[in-house]
């Protein structure tokens, strides 16, 4: 289709884009600001045919080309968008379409891709948008909008993710500009309830994080009146179709306009799955048919520790991966699977029941993985299994609230599981370096996300993030029980650190973390979201008895990383002594709540085998005969 589509009929998302096509299927049910769409195949008729066939074809090699030549081609890519412009044709259509039209005298412009805003894939923050012009400047702000699709960071965002923009996929929606005195977003659930935040003046200034929103629940049952009261309503007119939904308004004193509309995150693929597999969203859908099988205990645990943590990452401006239960028929075969491996990202996580969970695998591997767990599975029919969007990333993350009302991040290139499970060390990172790392709008994602989280939430979680390429994600938190003390942090970088705060004394003994403390660490039995079973803990407390003299007080363990499998000895040794670690990892969060002293104190000052040494707030005194001396800080 050609023409400029009234905001109204733009209910096509592949014509439109999903950003006009949300807001068209919602026009006639809420109050949504009036616009027209300038569809992708409209403006691909600047293109004359040896333009359009050498954009299409660089933007193929988006995809293949080696990461030594991404700049080349990238300058190439450049030189053939700026050999295009509107003609004069397009731009006396352009203004004659905003005057003629009930959309005001100043308008709004956004991109309303075909890949953003979608079930998979959010984009958020890759393209333009521009507010508040005139019928006068139309054109350019739109060419403007339709060219960001093809900047330098769309492009790499397509690269990681295996994909090619193509040039008519990029729609761009003209809408009457709204001047709010409220604005939000609202993470709606199908019973109309929802977690919302709001800001006074415009929605941009709160999702690209530069104001500080009020965050709180809307239930049904609770009595609201203005734009409360609207919302509700809107929103409980949303939730007819059975989904939750991810909402931006605005309330401009009289009415509140529904400004976006889109799925609670990035859940579902782009298209539908084929016949053999039946998905819904892991974190967020309620309504679905599928069986849940032996992983039912994990879509529990999962979906209820997570939901509202991702909606306030997602409000705060942070990315969060994907996650999908899917449904497999066991009698068809496994192309099904390998075609809707095709649609989902690159690294996946798949979990089946309690004991096969976290397979970390590329999505190639997901048709083979799947019907190796489902040929060990009980019964037949429909096999059930988690699919999660797996992004290590190259830097690891750690965020919580001090004591002191501050944000503390600690970094790592080592990975998130290492951390976690002990094996990785970090060190602390300021906020000056978290800006060079992933710039200020991500920054404040980060702070913004932790002190939300901090304040609605869990007062002492440890938010897990990664950075991919530059993009900040969230990931998932640790919600222990005690205050983590963090006073001695910024010790960090001259010596010891604090792990846990107390005092201690007793007889070194040095572990090694052998093979069978790796496996365990690492596997599933051993999380700080649910507890070791007794027949696990038996064997791995056996395990160390062997390794360790247990009986008897005055038992300091030195070794060097704070594994998981160790948790096992808290209330069986006296204190911990590492060279390397996080402050912020599982154990170190499990030692502070049971109050167990431990400090890091550096690679090569472990204390030898048999001293005695005391622990005092993270200062460890080595004593030898009559004498004491300090050692490892």
């Amino acid at each position: 289709m050609t023409g400029l589509v009234d905001l109204a009929e733009a209910g096509a998302a592949g014509s439109y884009g999903n950003k006009a096509a949300g807001l068209a299927r919602v026009y006639r049910r809420v109050a949504v600001p009036p616009g027209l769409v300038v569809p992708g195949s409209w403006i691909c008729r600047c293109l004359d045919h040896e333009l359009r066939t050498e954009l299409d074809g660089l933007l193929v090699e988006l995809t293949t080309r080696p990461d030594d030549q991404l700049d080349p081609l990238l300058e190439e890519l450049t030189a053939v968008l700026d050999r295009v412009r509107f003609g004069a044709d397009e731009v006396g259509q352009l203004r004659a379409a905003a005057r003629g039209s009930e959309l005001g005298p100043v308008l709004v412009v956004r991109s309303s891709s075909a890949d953003e805003d979608g079930a998979s894939l959010s984009f958020a923050g890759v393209f333009e948008s521009v507010l508040d012009i005139g019928a006068e400047d139309l054109a350019p702000a739109v060419w403007q909008v339709w060219r960001s699709a093809f900047s330098p960071k769309a492009l790499l965002q397509y690269r990681r993710i295996g994909r090619a923009p193509a040039a008519d996929r990029m729609s761009v929606l003209v809408q009457r500009a709204i001047h709010p005195q409220v604005a939000g977003v609202a993470f709606s659930e199908p019973s109309g309830d929802c977690y919302l935040e709001w800001t006074p003046g415009h929605a941009s200034d709160l999702v690209a994080g530069l104001a500080v929103p009020t965050g709180e629940r809307l239930s049904r049952s609770s009595t609201v009146d203005g734009w409360r009261q609207q919302l509700r309503a809107a929103l409980a007119e949303l939730a007819e179709d059975g989904s939750g939904h991810d909402v931006e308004w605005a309330w401009d004193a009289r009415v509140l306009w529904i400004v976006q509309v889109r799925p609670r995150t990035a859940e579902l693929t782009g298209q539908p799955a084929p016949d053999g597999v039946r998905i819904a969203p892991l974190y967020e859908a309620d309504a679905h048919d599928l069986v849940l099988g032996e992983c039912a205990g994990e879509y529990t645990r999962i979906r209820d520790k997570r939901r509202v943590a991702r909606a306030i990452a997602i409000s705060q401006g942070a990315r969060v991966p994907g996650g999908w239960l899917a449904n497999w028929d066991r009698s068809t075969p496994v192309e099904p699977l390998i075609a809707w491996s095709r649609q989902l990202p690159r690294r996946l996580v798949i979990d089946s029941s309690p004991t096969e969970r976290q397979y970390i695998i590329d999505s190639g591997e997901l048709a083979a993985t799947v019907r190796r767990l489902a040929g060990a599975a009980p019964g037949d029919g429909e096999f059930a299994f988690l699919c999660r969007e797996y992004i290590r990333g190259q830097i690891a993350l750690l965020s919580t609230v001090a004591a002191d009302g501050s944000v503390y991040v600690e970094a790592s290139e080592e990975g998130l599981l290492a951390l976690n499970r002990g094996f990785g060390s970090a060190h602390p990172m300021t906020a000056d370096a978290l800006i060079a790392l992933v710039g200020p709008e991500q920054s404040r994602a980060l702070e913004g996300t932790t002190r939300e989280h901090a304040r609605c939430l869990h007062p002492r979680a440890a938010l897990e993030w990664v950075v991919d390429d530059g993009d900040l994600v969230f990931v998932d938190y640790s919600a222990p029980a005690a205050e983590p003390d963090l006073s001695k942090a910024a010790d960090a970088v001259t010596g010891a650190r604090v792990l846990s705060a107390g005092v201690a004394s007793g007889r070194v003994q040095l572990l090694s973390i052998d093979e069978i403390l790796t496996e365990s660490s690492i596997a599933p039995i051993i999380s700080i979201a649910q507890p070791v079973s007794a027949e696990n803990e038996a064997l791995l407390l056996s395990h160390l008895r062997q390794r360790l003299s247990l009986d008897g007080t005055g038992v300091i363990i030195a070794v060097s990383r704070p594994i998981a499998v160790l948790s096992m000895l808290i209330g069986v040794v006296d204190g911990f002594l590492f060279e390397e670690g996080a402050l912020l990892s599982h154990l170190g969060i499990l030692l502070r709540e049971a109050g167990v002293p431990a400090a890091i104190v550096g690679t090569g000052n472990l204390p030898p085998e048999g001293s005695f040494v005391e622990i005092v707030h993270g200062t460890v005194i080595t004593a030898a005969e009559d004498a004491r001396s300090p050692a490892g800080g």
